[in-house]
């Protein structure tokens, strides 16, 4: 397919050398992320191994780290699985996994599908940076790790492609009639935030997307960017609207009401039900745009926010009418609601197709934002932290697979301003491990400045893990969003550190173009 085939040579290459691997396999052991583009990438794996007949099984985690990595063994030992895929994860990790896959005889080989950047020193742990490029250089020569990330091929996996359309070229490359997977490589890099807020997809994403709408499973149009437009009653979108938060409506039901009545725009159809913005006429979304526009401008907005409240949604064709899965940026969200819950085995089941699954992840997704919504009064009513360099949240309740989403709606929200960095610490974690989750959040705004979240966390990290001769810090993600684990009695060294680091960087003029 000519996708492929305007790829970079050594990434076709290596996408070819993961194929010939699955092909040859006895049985897969599939590990994958929680989060949208984690449970979409490995819904594509799956489907794609189910297509070839290929044995194999499953799995979802949480973080890819020095105590789940014994889980993984765990699942080798008892299945004998002699190929391993990592998707949304693996690249920060690659001396673990080349530790773990030492302890196999029987493992033939083991691809990595990930989108995160690569840096050295991986997830900052502590004597292991140089032995994991080493690593790296001699087990791909061996050929028994494949590594298909678009960093490593002069690609952006923030925004070009992520996990799950590294995915969708594997599974394009195992068989082409695997086009109808396109669907959920776009929900997975929507999911992952690479949609340039409303602007559309770019690059490699956007590709993928194209292949969607020729294969007839997708389609893309310009229309309000806000959560809901396909399954929210038009006074409940605006009501529940945080990205941007919009004055004067957002949490004021009445005032939606009346935003629609006094535009001419019934609320209910003639059999007296709600209606969408999706059934509104063209005339009537423009009077409404016109609407909203007013009242962003007049809330100090900067234009541009107003001008990206419009711009590229995704549909997809095959998933039901009226369901959280016939828009792309609500099925992200309904299956960030499984993986944030814990369950993120519903959301891969949804992907593939399983009615009841959409049922339980409509009951997950409702206490998605239930805990979302308990997390942000509590922020409101318990303020949070400031530093020259970042803004600190602390919530005990909040647990950890939630507290990135919290702190990036604060932001979006304007709980919590946007012109630092906010950190959210909880201490309430999946494992009860002696690690406290950190999740870092900064505006793009800041990233153009200069602010790059990874590299602080990671460098930070492998600071003070070098420092105390032992593991006490794992980090890694994206410039925009980063996360580590931080041993508890070592949080406010690295509090501390990251802050300074933030603020020299926010003190540096901006560049000149």
């Amino acid at each position: 397919m000519e996708i492929l085939s305007e790829l970079p040579e050594d990434l076709q290459r290596g996408l070819n050398r993961a194929a010939d691997l699955l092909c040859d396999a006895r049985h897969v052991l599939a590990i994958s992320h929680i989060d949208a583009d984690g449970i979409t990438s490995l819904a594509i794996v799956v489907s794609l191994l189910r297509r070839s007949k290929i044995p194999h099984i499953w799995r979802n985690i949480h973080q890819l780290n020095s105590e789940t990595i014994t889980e993984v063994a765990e699942l080798l030992r008892e299945n004998h699985s002699d190929v391993v895929i990592f998707s949304d994860l693996g690249t920060g990790q690659r001396a673990l996994i080349e530790k773990m896959r030492r302890q196999f005889e029987s493992v033939r080989g083991i691809i990595i599908l990930d989108h995160h950047l690569p840096q050295s020193g991986g997830n900052g742990q502590s004597g292991e940076e140089d032995a994991g490029d080493r690593m790296r250089g001699e087990a791909e020569r061996r050929s028994d790790i494949v590594e298909i990330n678009p960093h490593l091929h002069g690609m952006d996996g923030s925004f070009d492609v992520s996990a799950a359309g590294v995915a969708f070229l594997l599974a394009l490359t195992m068989d082409r009639r695997n086009v109808d997977l396109s669907e959920l490589a776009v929900v997975g890099a929507t999911g992952d935030l690479q949609r340039y807020y409303g602007r559309g997809l770019v690059g490699t994403n956007k590709r993928i997307a194209e292949i969607g709408e020729r294969a007839g499973v997708l389609l893309r149009k310009r229309d309000l960017t806000f959560f809901g437009i396909n399954t929210r009653p038009l006074p409940f979108l605006l009501e529940y609207c945080t990205e941007p938060y919009l004055p004067g409506l957002t949490g004021n039901r009445d005032a939606c009401m009346s935003f629609f009545e006094e535009r001419d725009i019934p609320l209910k159809d003639d059999e007296d039900k709600w209606r969408m913005w999706t059934d509104l006429s063209p005339d009537e979304k423009k009077r409404a745009v016109q609407g909203l526009v007013g009242v962003i401008l007049e809330a100090g907005y900067p234009p541009s926010v107003a001008q990206n409240i419009i711009g590229e949604v995704v549909e997809l064709l095959r998933r039901p009418q009226r369901s959280e899965m016939r828009i792309a940026k609500e099925f992200a969200t309904l299956l960030n609601a499984c993986g944030r819950n814990s369950r993120p085995e519903i959301g891969v089941r949804i992907c593939l197709g399983d009615e009841e699954a959409y049922s339980a992840g409509r009951s997950l997704l409702q206490v998605h934002r239930q805990n979302l919504s308990s997390a942000l009064r509590r922020l409101e009513e318990n303020g949070y932290e400031e530093t020259d360099g970042m803004y600190i949240v602390r919530d005990p309740e909040t647990p950890d697979t939630i507290v990135g989403i919290v702190i990036g709606m604060a932001q979006g929200s304007k709980i919590v301003p946007s012109d630092r960095p906010v950190i959210g610490i909880a201490t309430r974690t999946s494992d009860e491990g002696p690690f406290v989750k950190i999740s870092g959040r900064a505006h793009k705004d800041l990233v153009r400045k200069g602010v790059n979240l990874k590299e602080v966390f990671v460098s930070v990290a492998r600071a003070m893990n070098d420092r105390h001769g032992q593991l006490v810090v794992e980090a890694g993600g994206h410039p925009m969003a980063a996360g580590a684990f931080v041993r508890d009695e070592y949080l406010d060294e690295f509090l501390e550190r990251v802050s300074s680091l933030l603020e020299k960087t926010l003190a540096k003029p901006k560049n000149k173009r």
